[in-house]
């Protein structure tokens, strides 16, 4: 009985997750904005700088960087 109880509590509180199977989200990916309700943009510079020797890549293939952080 008490099992029974717990099941049905953990179904009903459980959310439902919507998951990507390639894990990628098409709005935010041609934006680069995420979509996160509450937050506003920075309007400053990033004072982050990254670097990659490729602008493209093959699977399989390294691809160098560097950064300031």
């Amino acid at each position: 009985m008490h099992v029974e109880i717990l099941l049905l509590l953990c179904v009903c509180c459980v959310r439902r997750v919507t998951t990507y199977s390639d894990g990628r989200v098409e709005v935010s990916c041609q934006s680069m904005t995420p979509n996160h309700t509450d937050f506003k943009s920075q309007i400053s510079s990033s004072p982050y700088k990254v670097s990659v020797n490729s602008t493209t890549f093959t699977p399989g293939q390294t691809i160098t960087g560097e950064g300031s952080f």
